[in-house]
Formats: structure tokens, sequence, C-alpha cells
């Protein structure tokens, strides 16, 4: 095999290596994320979701206005947790990322608790899109959910 394609293809293979090892970091950053998340969600310490989320974030769920700031988003989750929701998770189904830009696609649930402990499970999917921080970290720039109605 000619030098020049010996070297190509070992440039190639670095960049596989490279690139997966890179997939892999942004994965663990968002699982990281996400466990941040549940965390303040699940504990409760609706307080522990302002440093999730970039100064300008938007929460967007199906069928209401959205909902802007950390603020804000921190407010919406507090009503949330107060009105009975408990039991939080996520399911990464997808990561990407472009720069200072990325991205996850998960499936999540929550239980709803009525009085009288009547246990609802309501599950969907979600997207979030986070920006890369000055100091490396990944914040919530725009977080939507929908609702997957039970068949």
């Amino acid at each position: 095999m000619p030098h020049h394609c010996r070297t190509l293809l070992m440039i190639c293979s670095l960049l596989v290596v490279v690139t997966a090892a890179r997939a892999e970091d942004l994965r663990a950053a968002m699982e990281a994320a996400n466990m941040a998340f549940l965390k303040a969600f699940n504990t409760p310490d609706p307080a522990g979701f302002l440093p999730l989320y970039t100064p300008d974030a938007v929460l967007i769920f199906a069928g209401a206005p959205p909902i802007r700031g950390p603020e804000a988003i921190e407010r919406s989750w507090e009503s949330r947790i107060r009105a009975g929701a408990r039991d939080h998770w996520f399911e990464l189904i997808e990561t990407g990322a472009d720069g200072k830009y990325a991205y996850q696609f998960s499936r999540n649930g929550v239980q709803l608790i009525r009085d009288g402990g009547e246990r609802t499970p309501i599950s969907g999917y979600t997207v979030r899109v986070f920006e890369r921080q000055s100091d490396g970290s990944w914040k919530a720039k725009l977080h939507m959910f929908n609702r997957q109605d039970a068949p």
C-alpha cells in the first residue's frame, strides 16, 4: 500500500476514534444534566433548577404558552411538584452537538399523586437544546415536553 494511502487510512481511523470519544463525552454530559434535573425535581429542591438554565431559557409544554427565564421556569417546576408530580425520570434516546450547542431527545415520565394517594403515570418525550457555557458546562436554552396519552 502506498505511503499516502496508509497515512490517509490512519487519519480516517483517528477521526473515527475521536468522534466516538466526543459522542461518549457528550452522552455523559447529557446524562449528568438529566441527573441534576432529576435531583432538583425528585428531592424536591426547586432552587436546584436555577443553575440548569441559561438566562434566556424557554420551557414549553405542548398546548401551553412558553415559560421564559430561569426564575419563571423554577416557579413552574415548583408548582408542578406542589400539585403532586413525583418520581420524574428520563430515558436518553439521542444526543448530538455542533459547536456551541447540543441537544438531547429523551423519553420521560412522572407520577401524578392525587389526594387519597391515587397514582397516575404520565409519559411522553422531551427535547432539550443546550448552550455550552464559558466554563465548558452545558445549560438548557430550550426545554420542550409533550405528553403521550395512553392508548
